[in-house]
């Protein structure tokens, strides 16, 4: 049985809302970084931990990164692969942030905004968003992440070759 003939369940549904769901907030997340990628490093710089190099590399790349964790989720594609990168930089993300706040810090995490537009938030809200994300991503790394949406296609012009129907 192919995934695309597999019927889907309650949980392929949970697991395919929840692969959306976590690609949408990357991709939402990227955009802004994408856009005004000098903005994003001004946020980078005020964590204060990396050289002004290394600001600027992680500025460029890793909205990018980003933006192609949520397209590879949201396509189903490398699904395991992207939580499981998703995840780890949830815990780096989270882990820049407590360790600036431990430092004294007062930034914005600079995760949806960039700029002036980046608002500090309480700790505690920040430490609840990042738990939730970060086990989204493990549930979706240990379950594969649920239903392909490109499986049904896949299939559907797969028997469409097998018949010599339409794909010439």
């Amino acid at each position: 049985m192919t995934p695309a003939t597999r019927t889907w369940g309650l949980g392929h549904l949970i697991l395919l809302a929840l692969r959306l769901g976590m690609a949408a907030v990357f991709i939402v997340a990227a955009i802004p970084k994408i856009a005004a990628p000098d903005l994003f490093a001004g946020n980078v710089h005020n964590y204060q931990m990396l050289p002004a190099w290394g600001v600027n590399v992680l500025a460029i790349v890793l909205p990018w990164l980003e933006l192609l964790i949520g397209v590879g989720l949201a396509l189903g594609i490398w699904s395991r692969a992207c939580a499981a990168t998703m995840a780890t930089l949830i815990l780096v993300f989270t882990s820049a942030y407590v360790t600036a706040r431990l430092r004294g810090l007062d930034i914005a995490c600079g995760c949806f905004e960039v700029g002036s537009e980046a608002k500090s938030a309480p700790a505690l809200w920040i430490a609840l968003r990042d738990f939730g994300l970060f086990l989204g991503a493990g549930l979706l790394a240990w379950f594969d992440g649920g239903p392909r949406p490109l499986a049904g296609l896949q299939y559907i012009l797969g028997r469409k070759a097998r018949a010599g129907v339409g794909l010439r």
